[in-house]
């Protein structure tokens, strides 16, 4: 399954304090999501690749764009199930 893409401007993203730290977060669809990673616009294929891994593991996954980026987003009733996807090569760049 594909994870739904929406332009970032479609979302409300604030901070918030979990399990010791301050994280990015959003709601979309009456749903919080915690950023999992960010993205440049020319490296969109690991952003999906993310998500897509994220999402064969169970996990409900939110990608969102602008022009220079693109935001990997879980929701935090499935972040557990998200930190089951095996570590790969799509690493952070921004």
């Amino acid at each position: 399954m594909y994870p739904l893409v929406l332009s970032h401007d479609l979302v409300q993203p604030f901070k918030f304090w979990y399990q010791n730290e301050v994280c990015e977060g959003m709601c979309s669809d009456m749903e919080i999501y915690r950023l999992s990673g960010t993205y440049k616009a020319e490296d969109r294929q690991k952003a999906f690749a993310l998500g897509i891994a994220m999402e064969e593991h169970g996990a409900h996954v939110r990608i969102t764009c602008v022009r220079h980026e693109y935001k990997v987003w879980v929701s935090l009733r499935t972040l557990h199930v998200a930190a089951l996807v095996p570590a790969t090569s799509v690493a952070k760049t921004v």
